[in-house]
């Protein structure tokens, strides 16, 4: 099977050419000039330079595939919402745009529970076909789910469209990748503080990911919609795991989303004399706001899909993290 993929040199883009290259398939990896191959180059990726910002660039490599996986995505909080949307937005048209011209057989959308605006205030989980809630709370949200509307309505025209949405993703190889970033934080003990804590978020290791991934590469039946999100935390219940794991003692600190929020503001002054970005924004207090609570119920039962829970996913994490 011939595999064209976007974002192949990310956290999760690599670890599925790992996978498919392994499994035998012919896999093509977009790639930006800037981007590091020497990993994929190994795994016998082929590496073709272009952008998603630039369908031209994408003919050549996306021609004769049989797959299209679109994975690439801008998600660094720093990022500006124009950076937001030329990726997210029209990055994600033009892939699309792109596969339907072509005629590709099929084409798999990488998007994310964000997309969904988070789940009901009062802690209960949605799924695939909840409403999704506004106003967003961060532009990595509202471009995630304007990307994946552009790429349904592509589809009503016939491009054949599975899409799957993540939750926060960790495991090996972690070098503070991906949601490790934030383990990383917890077991260094540069996370000074707990902001909020009740809120909750789902954690899905990256193997199980990258599993389920393929096995809907594997149905026949096109048009499919999988949360793919792992075990619900409080940021209370996380850091109790993490920091019972690895011997650490828990931050010191908590405060209230309102308490960072004033926080925020003041550090905005030292930080702007010193030339330096706070190390949170405000969009991100936004989200903390917010339960990130999804139910994965239909990929468990439609896949056969059993992802490992944080007490199994946690320790090789951990002890990857601390190697590096």
């Amino acid at each position: 099977m011939r595999i064209f993929v976007t974002g192949a040199s990310g956290y999760l883009g690599s670890a599925l050419c790992r996978r498919w290259a392994a499994d035998g398939h012919e896999v093509t990896a977009l790639v930006r000039t800037t981007s590091r191959r020497e990993v994929l180059e190994s795994l016998g990726v082929g590496c073709f330079v272009g952008d998603v910002s630039d369908r031209a660039s994408m003919r050549q490599g996306m021609s004769g595939a049989d797959w299209v996986v679109h994975a690439a995505a801008e998600l660094d909080p720093r990022a500006s919402a124009d950076e937001m949307r030329r990726v997210n937005v029209e990055g994600s048209a033009n892939v699309a745009t792109l596969a339907y011209k072509l005629g590709v057989g099929r084409f798999l959308s990488i998007s994310s529970m964000a997309a969904f605006g988070g789940s009901p205030a009062d802690g209960s989980p949605s799924n695939e076909d909840s409403p999704v809630r506004m106003p967003f709370p961060s532009s990595y949200s509202a471009t995630k789910h304007a990307g994946q509307k552009i790429i349904e309505e592509i589809a009503e025209q016939g491009l054949r469209v599975d899409t799957v949405y993540p939750g926060l993703v960790y495991g090996p190889p972690a070098k503070r990748r991906g949601a490790n970033t934030l383990l990383y934080r917890i077991l260094t003990r540069r996370m000074p503080a707990i902001v909020g804590g009740r809120q909750v978020s789902c954690w899905v290791y990256i193997d199980d990911v990258v599993d389920a991934i393929v096995r809907v590469m594997d149905r026949a039946e096109p048009g499919g919609r999988f949360l793919l999100t792992g075990e619900p935390a409080t940021v209370d219940q996380l850091v109790s795991k993490v920091c019972s794991l690895a011997g650490v003692r828990p931050p010191r600190w908590r405060l209230s989303v309102n308490a960072a929020e004033v926080l925020l503001l003041m550090m905005k002054v030292y930080f702007g004399l010193s030339g330096r970005r706070p190390p949170f924004s405000r969009q991100q207090l936004a989200s903390l706001r917010r339960h990130w609570n999804f139910d994965d119920s239909r990929a468990r039962e439609k896949l056969d899909w059993q992802p490992r829970g944080l007490d199994e996913g946690l320790p090789p994490t951990l002890t990857d993290l601390q190697s590096g």
